[in-house]
């Protein structure tokens, strides 16, 4: 069986007997994914591998965390306890070191896993770029609680942030809230590019200026310099004195495993699914930040790095490898994020992404094919 659905109960009994789902991954894709494929087949095994040693947690709230605004069991949204009683084998700290399709075989950490049908929910990693002095003690991402864990914990009083994406606008306002000096430092000339417009993203520039974060706009960080720690940020403008630095200039997806796979990737370097969340294996599928999909208005296919996003994937992923035939309708970017005792919004892509003067009109089908 390879996708196709279920069409009666004998057949469901034959696929019910010791098939075993594998999920790679317990983000929140990871984890619908686990969930919906024990929802839809009650009797299958479902086996979740991640190499966090934590069970599901929000990366949304980590700035929160980190200031002490949150304590640290709001960040989590489950517990080992949780995947016990739904019937998941959930594998903390596992690293999958390699994967066999033809066998359908997961090895990690010195053993196999043998698997029917492979859930790819491997999530992203940031981009660290190679700046001289990068591996210097006191610089962090902020993409995992462990990394949060660490920011809470770091001692002394001036942090640079280098990213006004919403991740590094959340984690200049955790340090300023901890009373630090906070400097923002983005290659691009607004913060949120990927958000907002100029005029929105200038009001957003004055705002975390009138909270004494120093923004600074269209420069380039050539070199973290320092000892064994960082002390200092240097770009083409400026020595900005660090104690902490915080690189979040993008991610990257997850997909080492997939390409040394040889699954098919799409043009944004996600893995490539159809509108099942299938691949271009048989009974594998792939969801959330790895696997690329359709954008709901635009049609265009692209890595949509976003919680809800992931989420449905997760949750169409899961049903379909458990022998259902859900289709995911397309991603929106819609991004919503918290700064100081305010919020912004988005949805859509910028018009500055545009060549100048072009306008895009679009026409969206509904099902009975009317405009």
């Amino acid at each position: 069986m390879t996708g196709r659905p279920i069409e009666n109960e004998a057949e469901r009994d034959i696929f019910m007997a010791h098939r075993v789902i594998a999920v790679l991954g317990n983000g929140i894709a990871g984890d619908q994914a686990a969930l919906a494929a024990r929802k839809t087949n009650p009797d299958a095994k479902v086996v979740m591998l991640t190499r966090e040693p934590h069970p599901l947690y929000s990366a949304c709230v980590l700035g929160d965390y980190i200031c002490g605004e949150i304590p640290r069991s709001t960040v989590f949204l489950r517990s080992v306890e949780d995947y016990t009683k739904a019937g998941i084998e959930l594998l903390l700290s596992s690293t999958v070191a390699s994967w066999s399709p033809e066998d359908r075989l997961l090895h990690f950490d010195g053993e196999d896993l043998s698997y029917d049908r492979l859930i790819l929910a491997t999530g992203s990693q940031p981009f660290i770029p190679p700046i001289p002095g990068v591996d210097k003690k006191g610089i962090f991402a902020l993409k995992t609680f462990d990394d949060a864990e660490g920011l809470r914990l770091s001692q002394g009083r001036s942090a640079v942030v280098v990213g006004a994406g919403p991740v590094g606008l959340e984690a200049a306002v955790a340090f300023r809230r901890m009373g630090w000096s906070v400097a923002l430092v983005e290659l691009m000339d607004r913060v949120l590019p990927r958000m907002l417009d100029t005029p929105l993203s200038d009001s957003v520039k004055k705002q975390f200026q009138g909270m004494g974060i120093s923004v600074f706009l269209g420069e380039r960080v050539e070199e973290i310099s320092g000892g064994e720690r960082v002390e200092a940020v240097r770009t083409d403008q400026r020595t900005l004195p660090a104690d902490v630095v915080v690189l979040v200039i993008g991610m990257r997806p997850r997909i080492e495993l997939a390409r040394e796979a040889g699954l098919a990737l799409g043009p944004a370097g996600g893995i490539h699914t159809d509108e099942h969340m299938e691949t271009d294996l048989p009974d594998v599928w792939a969801c959330g930040d790895c696997a690329e999909s359709k954008d709901l208005v635009s049609g265009a296919n692209g890595l949509y790095m976003l919680w809800n996003n992931a989420k449905v994937q997760g949750y169409t992923a899961g049903a379909n490898a458990a022998g259902s035939r859900k289709r995911y309708p397309g991603s929106l970017n819609v991004t919503t994020v918290k700064l100081f005792d305010r919020a912004v919004a988005s949805a859509g892509v910028p018009a500055a992404d545009f060549p100048e003067g072009e306008t895009r009109v679009l026409h969206r089908k509904d099902l009975d094919g009317e405009i």
